[in-house]
């Protein structure tokens, strides 16, 4: 029997369909037992007592030493896009494959980013605090149709901003990706480098994958070539903004914020928390029901996939 570990938090909570059909083909499964990601320790324990040869992976990271406490392991399928935790060399040699739904939370992540871009240009927590305090205070804002939005990487996900932002036609848009052929069909007009993107909008939105190139793409120097009021938007992965450097950026520009999704270190507790310019949600960029369902059946059917040519090929 197959044995399966679901690490990934949440699974199958909205819709029961994910579970249902793992369950309805007599697989050995075990769920997240902590409601939430594991901490190294607790994934490496629940590895080696439970021994899986298939995993539905969350965020959570694997390496050589985490790796070697599964020997049995034969498929990681990951439930989301970013495979940045994996380390894929290791994987090769231990012949573990490595799967995932890259087109299933796309749109839900664009659609947080553009909810975190207008709730920064209206600053509607901040009014709705202050209403709840009993001060009717008016925050003038500013019009994204007056702004000037540069986007870091047109993969998938930066496609799907480019399209929902171009329906307030903001006053420009600028794109930049590593890979120029992604760039195909866009207005030369449209297309710039880095330094153009942070130096000339007054919002910035991040959507590339975490790799050696983009670790620590954004730092103090970077950051401090943008605008004094500019607007960042990360909800792609901890470590391609270095996060004591945008900490200090954002104490010495008050009149500059950013919305920040997904963090180094999760669950968050640092001090993001504590400033007023800082927008933060819980890595929850594909948390809609459509998203989380798509994920998550996704993962499952690589993982039957995978079972089934194993199965054929012995």
């Amino acid at each position: 029997m197959t044995r399966i570990l679901v690490t990934t938090h949440p699974f199958g909570e909205k819709e029961n369909l994910p579970r249902e059909t793992l369950q309805n083909q007599g697989y050995e499964i075990r769920y997240n037992a902590v409601g939430r990601k594991y901490k190294k320790e607790e994934l490496m324990k629940e590895l080696k007592d439970f021994s899986p040869e298939i995993i539905l992976a969350g965020t959570e990271k694997y390496d050589s030493e985490t790796l070697s406490y599964c020997p049995k392991l034969q498929c990681i399928s990951r439930v989301g896009i970013g495979v940045d935790g994996i380390d894929f060399e290791e994987c090769a040699k231990r012949g573990i494959t490595v799967l995932n739904t890259p087109d299933a939370p796309s749109n839900a992540v664009a659609e947080l980013t553009m909810g975190h871009m207008l709730n920064m240009l209206r600053k509607i927590p901040y009014m709705d605090q202050k209403m709840r305090e009993g001060s009717w205070e008016r925050y003038i804002g500013r019009d994204l149709s007056e702004s000037t939005v540069g986007i870091i990487g047109y993969g998938r996900i930066g496609k799907l901003v480019y399209k929902k932002l171009s329906g307030f036609t903001p006053k420009n848009i600028y794109v930049n990706d590593i890979d120029l052929d992604q760039l195909n069909g866009l207005n030369s007009s449209q297309i710039a480098n880095l330094e153009k993107v942070l130096e000339e909008s007054e919002i910035i939105t991040i959507h590339i994958p975490l790799d050696e190139k983009s670790k620590n793409l954004i730092t103090k120097k970077e950051l401090d070539s943008m605008k004094k009021n500019a607007l960042l938007i990360n909800t792609s992965r901890g470590g391609i903004v270095n996060e004591k450097d945008l900490i200090n950026w954002l104490k010495e520009n008050p009149e500059a914020s950013a919305a920040i999704d997904t963090f180094l270190d999760e669950p968050y507790n640092g001090e993001f928390v504590k400033l007023e310019n800082c927008y933060l949600s819980p890595h929850a960029g594909s948390c809609t029901e459509k998203s989380r369902l798509d994920m998550e059946l996704g993962a499952v059917l690589n993982a039957m996939e995978f079972i089934k040519k194993m199965k054929n090929e012995k």
